[in-house]
């Protein structure tokens, strides 16, 4: 994977005797973030970043086609690898209703089993808050339009106004991803908050140009970014915006202060 010349991680493959590179997933405008090959050589599979939930994807490189992957919960994929006989792939995902756990992709029937069963304890799953994705427009234009600034919403039950948590990620080249969080759960299940995880300007996963505009002397830009969500937050009917609370670790406390 590479972004030489390029705005997002591609997916690329070089001929070792001509020294010619294939791009194969300039297309997406989105990071390949894991890539794993068989040892055989003919099955790759990659997972691809999508406003931070993953996608994965295999390629049959001697038939130069995509396999069609199984249908999988909404989460994140953390690790991939083919079996020695390239003809399994395991990996390992997590969703925000369930800790990370180990699936298994026959490929040739297209079987997908779940091999653990990570334990939740006394918790009802049922009851957790299902994270959606907004955009919310910050102070600044692109091409003649409000820059928009994504972040993940995890809202309690009933109508609201709800109190809001603003919780803002470390790093800060980042990102808020939709992965479980007892933390998120206790909050916007039992404390009745609306969570709100932006990834402001500096985050990964948009592209480098995104990650860029908090260098050094627009540092402050992103501060502004979190200033632009409490205007949003304004404008939401079953957002409360005279409760609102931050917290965050490492560059998100730095962030938190600001």
């Amino acid at each position: 994977t590479s972004d030489l010349g390029s705005e997002f991680q591609t997916l690329r493959h070089q001929d070792l005797e001509t020294g010619k590179v294939a791009v194969l997933t300039g297309h997406l405008d989105r990071d390949v973030e894991k890539i794993d090959l068989s040892n055989d050589g003919r099955h790759l599979a990659y997972v691809v970043n999508e406003d931070g939930a993953s996608r994965l994807g295999v390629m049959d490189l001697v038939q130069q086609a995509d396999l069609i992957p199984p249908e999988l919960p909404f989460g994140v994929i953390g690790t991939i690898d083919f079996d020695a006989a390239g003809q399994r792939l395991a990996f390992g995902m997590q969703t925000p209703s369930q800790p990370s756990d180990v699936f298994v992709w026959t490929l040739a029937d297209g079987k997908l089993e779940r091999w653990t069963e990570s334990e939740l304890g006394p918790l009802d799953s049922s009851r957790f808050a299902a994270p959606s994705l907004v955009r919310y427009p910050s102070f600044d234009r692109v091409d003649g339009k409000p820059r928009l600034i994504p972040a993940w919403v995890y809202k309690p039950a009933g109508k609201g106004p709800h109190p809001v948590l603003i919780n803002i990620h470390g790093g800060p080249e980042a990102q808020a991803q939709p992965i479980f969080s007892i933390a998120t759960q206790q909050w916007a299940v039992e404390l009745g908050y609306a969570v709100i995880a932006p990834n402001v300007r500096g985050s990964t996963g948009y592209g480098k140009t995104y990650v860029a505009l908090d260098n050094g002397m627009k540092r402050e830009d992103s501060v502004r970014d979190i200033g632009a969500l409490l205007d949003w937050i304004a404008t939401q009917p079953d957002l409360d915006s005279k409760r609102i609370a931050l917290i965050g670790g490492s560059y998100g406390g730095y962030m938190v202060l600001a």
